[in-house]
């Protein structure tokens, strides 16, 4: 029986650069109209395919962001790259204001 290799291992889910380069208009200007949450819908007819939420999260000074997949995912103000977070009820609760 061969081993696993390193690479063969789970990769860990990322948003990349270019992705948060394309959102982040809509992050600041959701930031600069004192919206607590901007989402983004994507359908075809009358269906919606797919969504993305941004939402401020002031006091932490982050933005939560939960990507098409529903993977949530924490960026920091002025940084340049989305860290996994483990969304729990406790802070979907304290965030989501609604």
């Amino acid at each position: 029986m061969m081993k696993k290799s390193r690479n063969r291992r789970r990769r860990i889910a990322k948003l990349t650069a270019k992705d948060i380069v394309k959102h982040q208009f809509f992050i600041t200007e959701g930031r600069n109209m004192n919206a607590h949450k901007v989402e983004i819908k994507f359908g075809r007819e009358d269906d919606i395919v797919a969504s993305a939420a941004f939402i401020d999260d002031a006091p932490h000074k982050q933005t939560l962001i939960r990507w098409y997949d529903h993977r949530y995912y924490i960026l920091r103000y002025g940084a340049k790259e989305a860290k996994p977070c483990n969304m729990t009820l406790a802070m979907w609760k304290t965030v989501n204001i609604d």
